[in-house]
């Protein structure tokens, strides 16, 4: 093939010999032997479109489904994040109800208490240890 020489061809009128040997095509058979390449590579462009415009198709759908997707499961979360919001606050203002407003009064109550008990476990510790003595 790589010594071979390019394709020849020649018009001849009938009956006239022709310069070289070779296979001899009547002009309508010369034109569809010529125009067939032309439209096999038509064809061949028509289908590799048509196959790019078909997975592009199919990527911008599953891209779409993707992002509906997600923004249903944002909605979701976001829903969820206020539902614990919601809950969270009526949580603390039940605790605040609750809780009394006088919480000093709890702190020196408690601070008494617990001085006035220590006093008394310590006389009463005293006076075991003397009357055993």
């Amino acid at each position: 093939m790589a010594l071979a020489e390019g394709p020849k061809f020649s018009i001849l009128a009938e009956q006239e010999p022709a310069p070289f040997e070779g296979v001899l095509f009547d002009p309508e058979a010369t034109a569809a032997i010529m125009s067939e390449k032309e439209m096999w590579q038509r064809a061949c462009d028509l289908e590799v479109e048509f196959q790019i415009d078909q997975q592009g198709t199919k990527f911008n759908l599953d891209i779409q489904n993707a992002q509906i997707r997600y923004d249903s499961l944002k909605e979701e979360t976001d829903l969820l994040i206020e539902k614990k919001d919601l809950e969270i606050y009526a949580l603390k203002e039940t605790l605040r109800k609750q809780s009394p407003s006088n919480n000093w009064l709890w702190f020196v109550g408690g601070t008494a208490t617990g001085v006035a008990g220590t006093i008394a476990i310590i006389n009463v510790a005293t006076k075991l240890v003397a009357s055993d003595k």
